[in-house]
């Protein structure tokens, strides 16, 4: 996840938006503040489709049955929603439903994708219409399509712009990852035996490929992969900002990554114990590979708890397109996934807000299933009977009394 910025790129229907840095914005450390108070109706974005996929219009409110952390509770009204308008409603809902539609599309991705480009075209085809508004982040900046580009200019010129954007966003932004990847490939044949580390495209000192070392090759490995994991280091505390700043954004907020599976250079188990027998008697060459094995195995932790709740205490729905890819072949390596981390984050908050979660080789097709699924929904409101401000977060289950339905929703609220 490279963080470098890209040059300023001039075009006029695209206005740079400073909202992060890299793919997640800075901001207040807690997704636990300002969340809506229990002494209004809380609302709940509700998805509910048939077996074919197809959204269920035609419940009444006494088909849903809605508790909180257990305890049954009435609702009060709901508004059916369709696109960018009201098509109906039930009980006494708040007047004035906030049904604007904001859209964030977050690419995280080492190589680009021509099948991205069909994502795009969706995008403006299917997805994007005047009156919503459109924030893309790539590997390399942020940007926010204006309101009089998307009313004022055809549709399939935004949708050329915007590729070209992308495209050469991941090519610039994703860079310094993909140099590094290549050097470990080659560090790693090396120390295989099959060829030098040092081929006529990269660096070298004034160090012979003769006098080069085991140590050396191991010790370059070593901070090359340090450097690959800080560049796609998942920082907690901006996933949390990035929450709360959609939950102060009012209206209807979808947001869409598209990440795309990443390897590992590994050296093979089978060398890398075979090494550790033949040098047992250096004692710097073993540390180093002893480290290694530690650094291979270590895991990173997060608070997924905590992440899942923030993303549902703001009201949004998070889809997470998980893009597939096979790995490379490379001789004496291991290419490890590594990307378990983000997948078991990033799916388990799609759950959590009640949006999709799917691996895809074609991401469009996965994109174009999840737009279909945020277009139409219940607005359903509920008075808790606990009415207390306790600051803890209230788990909120909704069913209805129909056979043969699926129902997606947020997983809850923090009671402030």
């Amino acid at each position: 996840m490279a963080k470098r910025q890209a040059t300023k790129l001039t075009i006029s229907l695209l206005i740079l938006s400073v909202v992060l840095p890299g793919i997640l914005p800075a901001g207040p450390r807690s997704g636990q503040e300002a969340a809506p108070s229990p002494a209004r109706p809380i609302e709940i974005p509700v998805r509910v489709t048939d077996s074919n996929g197809q959204f269920v219009d035609s419940l009444s409110l006494d088909d849903f049955v809605l508790t909180e952390n257990g305890v049954v509770q009435k609702p009060v009204g709901f508004y059916v929603v369709k696109g960018q308008s009201v098509q109906g409603q039930a009980g006494t809902p708040p007047a004035n439903p906030l049904i604007s539609r904001h859209y964030y599309l977050m690419f995280q991705a080492i190589d680009y994708d021509p099948k991205l480009g069909d994502v795009v075209d969706i995008l403006f085809k299917k997805l994007l219409r005047p009156g919503d508004t459109m924030t893309l982040m790539t590997p390399a900046k942020a940007y926010s399509l204006s309101h009089q580009a998307l009313s004022s200019k055809p549709k399939d010129v935004l949708s050329k712009e915007l590729n070209q954007i992308l495209r050469k966003d991941i090519q610039i932004g994703s860079s310094d990852y993909r140099s590094l990847l290549r050097d470990l490939k080659r560090l790693v044949k090396s120390i295989g035996g099959e060829e030098s580390a040092f081929d006529s495209d990269m660096e070298s000192d004034a160090t012979t490929t003769s006098s080069i070392g085991l140590e050396v090759l191991l010790e370059r490995y070593r901070d090359s992969l340090r450097k690959m994991e800080d560049l796609r280091l998942i920082d907690e505390r901006k996933i949390l900002s990035f929450a709360q700043a959609l939950k102060n954004q009012p209206g209807q907020k979808s947001v869409f990554l598209f990440y795309q599976r990443e390897f590992r250079p590994e050296i093979n188990p089978t060398i890398l114990n075979t090494m550790m027998s033949l040098y047992q008697d250096q004692h710097e060459v073993l540390a180093m590979l002893m480290e290694l094995f530690q650094f291979y195995k270590r895991e990173t932790s997060f608070n997924q708890d905590r992440i899942s709740r923030a993303f549902a205490d703001a009201s949004l729905m998070f889809n997470f397109i998980f893009m597939n890819k096979e790995s490379q072949y490379v001789f004496g390596a291991n290419m490890k996934e590594q990307s378990e981390d983000v997948f078991s984050v990033y799916s388990q908050v799609a759950r959590a807000t009640g949006g999709q979660c799917e691996t895809a080789i074609n991401p469009a097709s996965s994109f174009s299933k999840a737009v279909a699924e945020s277009e139409n929904y219940y607005l359903l409101y509920y008075t808790p009977s606990n009415p207390a401000a306790d600051k803890t977060f209230r788990n909120v289950r909704v069913a209805v009394k129909r056979a043969g339905v699926t129902v997606s929703h947020r997983l809850g609220y923090y009671a402030f």
